[in-house]
């Protein structure tokens, strides 16, 4: 009996041995994938090493080429990876969900550890760190970034509301090309100037806004903004939306760009419209005669303004002149 019972635990240590063995053997899988990886990706966008495209065909998972184009996914990657992996990286223990009855890998989120001297640093700044979430297929693990995918998903479906919304604007509304030029004595900062226009008869804008994609020498994608506002009632006040047949030229100013943009490459940019009002023309005629009134109110406070400001710089020079004279009265007194 007591044999027995030595051999089943001897056949239990064996079991629970081979079942760590076997856990481990997958988490190392899942941690390595993610490692080569990022490394795959660094090397494509960087120019090393393969290229965006195979890592969109070989590595990303079906649901996630559903919703994300190859064109999205090079945008993001390049903005996200250029520049920002490092020679050596590790990953962190990913976490790894089994399913409980079947016990079959379903997936795995790991993130990465910078290695180095410089490492406890970088690991502080979130653009060098890499969160990789895996899913398997048959049996390859493939990337799905839910994140990216939420991403594009928002952008279509404000993209369908736009279309929708303008399908009888068509060419009448749109952002006139833009121009970026850096900001002298400001790193990473630059100055948008654009044109808006609104060709509509009966389309108030309210607001307004534009996506801008920023590009290195090579032409890729190194910064871009999900949205800007150019036009704005909450940010500029009353009466500021854009009524039909009007123009306003903007100017916006950008920080944090990366010192790899080049301004020689011509930006990138979508209109994007956030809501407007139908405005018939009565209402219309009103809006314009109450703007116009309004305008010359701003005009009239600013040359008032100016006004005040000639007459006391002239006091100002008056009494310099006499505090002056008063010196001079002084000294000859002496």
């Amino acid at each position: 009996m007591r044999k027995l019972l030595a051999l089943l635990f001897v056949a239990l240590i064996a079991f629970a041995f081979s079942g760590c063995k076997t856990e481990k053997k997958l988490q190392d899988k899942v941690d390595d994938f993610i490692q080569s990886y990022i490394y795959t990706v660094r090397d494509a966008v960087d120019g090393q090493k393969g290229t965006v495209k195979d890592v969109y065909d070989n590595m990303l998972s079906a649901e996630m080429k559903k919703v994300v184009t190859f064109d999205d996914y090079k945008d993001w990657v390049t903005r996200r990876y250029k520049g920002k992996v490092g020679k050596k990286i590790r990953t962190a223990r990913a976490a790894i969900v089994i399913d409980k009855q079947t016990k079959a890998f379903m997936e795995a989120t790991g993130s990465t550890k910078n290695v180095g001297r410089m490492a406890a640093a970088m690991d502080q700044d979130e653009s060098l760190k890499f969160l990789v979430r895996v899913v398997k297929e048959g049996e390859q693990f493939k990337v799905e970034q839910q994140n990216v995918m939420g991403d594009i998903m928002e952008k279509k479906e404000e993209d369908t509301r736009l279309t929708d919304l303008l399908k009888d604007y068509k060419g009448l509304i749109k952002i006139d090309e833009i121009v970026g030029k850096r900001i002298q004595g400001r790193e990473g900062w630059a100055e948008l100037v654009g044109t808006i226009l609104n060709g509509s008869k009966d389309l108030d804008m309210i607001r307004v806004g534009i996506r801008v994609k920023f590009k290195d020498s090579n032409g890729d994608v190194v910064w871009a903004d999900k949205f800007l506002a150019v036009t704005d009632m909450r940010y500029e006040g009353l009466r500021s939306s854009l009524l039909p047949s009007s123009v306003k030229v903007f100017k916006t100013k950008i920080k944090d760009l990366p010192k790899e943009w080049d301004p020689d490459q011509p930006l990138s940019y979508s209109f994007y419209l956030v809501d407007g009002n139908k405005i018939g023309e009565e209402e219309l005629a009103v809006e314009n005669k109450e703007r116009a009134k309004l305008k010359k109110l701003i005009e009239d406070t600013k040359k008032a303004d100016e006004e005040a400001r000639k007459q006391l710089k002239e006091v100002w020079e008056k009494e310099k002149a006499l505090k002056e004279k008063i010196k001079e009265l002084q000294n000859q007194s002496k």
